[in-house]
């Protein structure tokens, strides 16, 4: 059994994430998202523990917003052959765009 370590309330999400590591990126649908972390439909060979960066595309009133969080691995769940998921927490840093993210998410809950 999977133990349970959301802090905030996930929200289903439809649109891609550019996710980089260890010199990499590529694109990955999101899945959920919520203010502490995400999961993305993946199939990028990263293990629980590998600090990784997101650039986010957000729709709002003025066009689409950019936001590049950081966050870290913490695990990977196999659905099924090609359809894993990767659980990613967001780790706030200076610099990120965090706050973008919570703004968006406090507006689709509104």
């Amino acid at each position: 059994m999977v133990e349970e370590r959301r802090q905030c309330e996930r929200t289903q999400y439809s649109g891609r994430a550019y996710l980089t590591y260890s010199g990499r990126c590529r694109a990955d649908e999101v899945v959920e998202l919520s203010k502490g972390g995400l999961k993305l439909r993946s199939a990028a060979p990263i293990r629980a523990g590998k600090s990784v960066k997101l650039f986010l595309p957000l729709p709002g009133r003025l066009g689409w917003q950019l936001c590049m969080l950081n966050g870290r691995v913490v695990r990977r769940d196999r659905i099924a052959k090609g359809q894993d998921q990767l659980a990613i927490q967001l780790i706030p840093s200076e610099g990120d765009n965090s706050a973008t993210l919570e703004k968006f998410l406090s507006e689709k809950a509104a």
